[in-house]
């Protein structure tokens, strides 16, 4: 009969090592899936929030760079003694293009201009501004309004215009 505890006894031990060893039950498991999922519920709306806002400081700082070299074209024209196109001439890539640098490189076109902007970068017409066409996906950014980026030629003169 001794033999016969024994054995039972030793059977109890390795079930109780092997409970230990063998991992996490699926209540477990389904806890920390709630707790990852709770977090990442919190953490969403902070990381679209900042990816719009990145987006409309990258179309504003474009159209800065847009109107600056503008304003570098015109010097460069009058230094060199040519006539500068009339008020409301459209403004063209090939006139700022080599104004136009992204990373310390010069941008190629207008999808280089455009690219991240989730729009279009207008360069308006000479005597107006540059302004952004916003398409489908940034059209619900609020930090374009926020940040008076302009969706529309200026008229001369008006408050915040460029």
């Amino acid at each position: 009969m001794k033999t016969a505890v024994r054995v039972l006894s030793q059977r109890g031990i390795l079930y109780t090592r092997r409970r230990s060893v063998v991992g996490m039950t699926l209540v477990e498991i389904l806890v920390v899936i709630a707790i990852i999922a709770a977090l990442a519920a919190m953490i969403y709306p902070a990381i679209i929030d900042s990816l719009q806002k990145s987006q409309a400081a990258m179309i504003a700082q474009r159209l800065d760079a847009v109107q600056k070299a503008e304003v570098q074209y015109s010097i460069d024209q009058q230094t060199n003694g040519q006539t500068l196109p009339n008020n409301g001439t459209p403004v063209t890539i090939q006139q700022l293009q080599q104004y136009l640098t992204r990373f310390g490189v010069q941008i190629q076109g207008r999808n280089d201009l455009n690219q991240g902007t989730g729009g279009t970068i207008e360069f308006g017409s000479w005597g107006s501004n540059p302004y952004f066409s916003a398409g489908t996906s940034v059209s619900s950014n609020p930090y374009i309004s926020k940040y008076n980026i302009p969706t529309g030629p200026l008229s001369q003169g008006s408050p915040g215009g460029n």
